[in-house]
């Protein structure tokens, strides 16, 4: 029997503040799903997805079906949103705290 192993590459983010323009971008675009790590909330209550279509763009917040695309933050493992697979680079932006550990794992 011949196993194929899915690619997998592992992100580690330290979201140092809750704003859009410093939150940490991980590539996106070539992977076909994901999940996140968080070791620690840092006091955070929810995470908000951005996307920006290069590492240096500004990112903008992910909408579906009209309402922001949020993950609520509690230390555990979380899928990264089915509407953050359009994207090229994402950003888990902080909502109601100035740190976390997140660690992203992305599969191919």
């Amino acid at each position: 029997m011949i196993e194929i192993e899915r690619s997998q590459t592992l992100v580690t983010i330290t979201a140092a503040s809750s704003a859009a323009t410093t939150t940490p971008r991980f590539p996106f675009g070539r992977f076909a799903g994901g999940g996140v790590f968080i070791a620690s909330t840092g006091g955070a209550t929810q995470i908000n997805w951005h996307a920006g279509s290069a590492a240096e763009d500004l990112v903008r917040p992910i909408f579906a079906d009209g309402a922001a695309v949020t993950t609520a933050v509690t230390v555990g493992c979380h899928p990264v949103p089915d509407a953050c697979f359009s994207f090229p680079y994402v950003a888990p932006v902080l909502v109601g705290g100035a740190s976390a550990v997140l660690t992203v794992s992305l599969k191919g």
